[in-house]
């Protein structure tokens, strides 16, 4: 098995700044940029960028990892700290420089994120009644996050080129549940642009997806079959 290698990437801004993009062991995604002084190292940021990247300004960057307390440290505990407070196992780091020094912030998270979606993945949507937009009114799915949770997503046309949220619900974990229809707590958009890619912002940013392109079918029965028909499977 090949062990991950932490790769820091120079930042133009400060020559003692490295950034990176970890992928953690439960396939969350982030943003880690460090100050390194004396052997000295500082955690200048770090946010989730599997969430709010359609967003703009501050709010692109505020889901920020609960469980990171320990903010400076010696060099040498970099790993450990990474490992406990990340979710994240590495077993040694190279400094790098790339094309994407020069970068700012907004560009390389744009570039990083263009890099990683090249593969095709593809929301399968159910539709059924009228049309608005090219989209039937009424579109369900089932599918399975990146971070493997299976979800119900209803969404209908409301008006005004807007969309609405009907449910959307965690349905994997039912028997501890009662019964009780759980919504992923990052879901805080209740209206949405009624288009593909205003659907495939949605699910990508409030839901942790990484779909690139969606599909409408009709006629499958969604009820009688709980296997998710995309996503992480």
């Amino acid at each position: 098995m090949q062990k991950s290698i932490l790769r820091l990437e120079s930042s133009s801004d400060n020559p003692n700044v490295f950034r990176s993009i970890i992928k953690t062991r439960h396939g969350r995604v982030l943003f880690l940029s460090l100050e390194i002084n004396d052997s000295i190292c500082t955690v200048r940021d770090c946010f989730y960028i599997d969430r709010n990247q359609g967003r703009e300004g501050e709010a692109r960057y505020k889901a920020k990892p609960k469980k990171l307390r320990t903010l400076q440290f010696p060099m040498e505990d970099l790993m450990a700290v990474i490992e406990a407070e990340l979710d994240k196992k590495f077993y040694g780091v190279e400094f790098v420089e790339t094309g994407q020094t020069p970068l700012s912030l907004d560009e390389y998270l744009d570039f990083k994120t263009s890099k990683s979606n090249r593969k095709y993945r593809f929301l399968i949507m159910v539709g059924d009644g009228d049309s608005y937009n090219g989209l039937p009114m009424h579109l369900r799915t089932r599918l399975k996050t990146k971070l493997h949770r299976s979800v119900y997503v209803e969404l209908d046309y409301y008006k005004d080129g807007k969309g609405v949220v009907q449910q959307c619900y965690y349905y994997d974990r039912e028997y501890r549940r009662q019964g009780i229809k759980i919504m992923p707590p990052m879901l805080i958009s209740c209206f949405f642009p009624y288009t593909k890619q205003g659907i495939l912002n949605l699910l990508n940013h409030e839901i942790c997806c990484d779909f690139t392109h969606m599909l409408v079918t009709e006629g499958l029965d969604l009820d009688s079959n709980t296997a998710p028909l995309c996503g992480a499977i």
